[in-house]
């Protein structure tokens, strides 16, 4: 059976992958049958001289897909001969909401049918993110995580095995091994788009930011990014914590973060009697489709969350240890 196995020292594709592909092929054409013993480490380790860590890797591998299964003491034995492809993904979000629904559609859709995602949520509880990716560990063939913190919580993921790991939509700086990213640069990405925008926003007389919210995780780079872009255009700029504790005049701007915020921001435009994209100005984060027709049109800053999803698959089937930067725009509408 071990003559089987195929080893490319040049494949960009790692050895325990490679070892669990051609385990995978022989159940599929019949050479290795249900309930049949694989070899042990030390004898697979002496047969094709690959490291026992790459061959530990390959059966953990085979073992978090279902295809093998311990006995105690006696070595693993094949356990399902019928979808020897089939990965598990753990997806751990913040929470869902209209952008969110967009990224993982996309995510699903790319990763194929060879890939049961089990979905859920911290609702930005950081004793929560860490029971879920606990209990996570060693039961799943991918793990990807939404680390939606302004806190260090490297010693939590770290946990997880970096060659199995993804980090989506926000990176971990402090965490050190060698695992995937798709990520946007918060502090770059808003810090461009307003400056894209200055031509219209000379109209108004003051910016700000509404940051207080129970449901929606502001980055600290964001802010960095917004007060960067204040001080080096001299724009008379501040932070709303509460839009009904706030005094809203002629010439205001605001950058939102909610549908609650935005909503609430254009009734009382209606109430105050302020145009839209003229008297007052409505900067959302995060495109949804109903943006692109509340109001008129939302102007939003926001990441492409379909290509977030896709390239993220792409990480995932290929196990690409790299960190990519998903691209963001401004897209101007009526608001602005």
């Amino acid at each position: 059976m071990l003559s089987k196995i195929i080893i490319d020292k040049r494949s960009n594709v790692p050895k325990y992958l490679q070892v669990t592909e051609s385990i995978i092929k022989m159940i599929e054409e019949g050479k290795l049958l249900l309930g049949e013993k694989l070899p042990s480490i030390n004898e697979a380790y002496l047969t094709l001289k690959i490291s026992r860590d790459t061959l530990i890797k390959a059966y953990d591998e085979l073992k978090s897909r279902g295809v093998i299964a311990p006995q105690h003491g006696k070595g693993f034995y094949i356990a399902d001969i019928n979808t020897p492809r089939h990965l598990k993904v753990f997806v751990l979000f913040d929470v869902m909401n209209g952008y969110k629904a967009i990224l993982y559609r996309s995510l699903v859709k790319h990763l194929g049918e060879n890939c049961s995602v089990d979905i859920f949520f911290h609702n930005y509880n950081l004793k929560l993110f860490e029971n879920l990716v606990n209990a996570s560990i060693g039961n799943y063939g991918f793990y990807i995580i939404m680390p939606h913190f302004n806190v260090d919580v490297s010693e939590i993921v770290s946990k997880l095995p970096a060659d199995k790991l993804l980090l989506i939509d926000k990176d971990v700086n402090e965490l050190k091994s060698k695992y995937s990213a798709v990520y946007q640069d918060f502090e770059k990405d808003i810090y461009s788009a307003l400056k894209s925008s200055r031509d219209i926003l000379k109209k108004y007389k003051r910016l700000f930011m509404v940051t207080k919210s129970e449901f929606q995780f502001i980055p600290d780079g964001l802010v960095t990014g917004f007060i960067d872009f204040s001080k080096e255009f001299g724009i008379k700029s501040g932070f709303v914590e509460q839009l009904s504790n706030h005094k809203i005049e002629d010439g205001d701007v605001f950058i939102v973060f909610t549908d609650n915020d935005l909503v609430e921001l254009i009734k009382i435009s209606h109430e105050k009697g302020l145009k839209l994209g003229k008297t007052l100005g409505i900067i959302s984060y995060d495109e949804t489709p109903l943006k692109e027709v509340l109001a008129g049109g939302i102007t939003v800053i926001s990441t492409d969350f379909k290509k977030m999803g896709e390239t993220a698959a792409n990480l995932v089937l290929t196990r690409t240890p790299i960190k990519i930067s998903n691209p963001c725009r401004l897209i101007r509408r009526k608001s602005l």
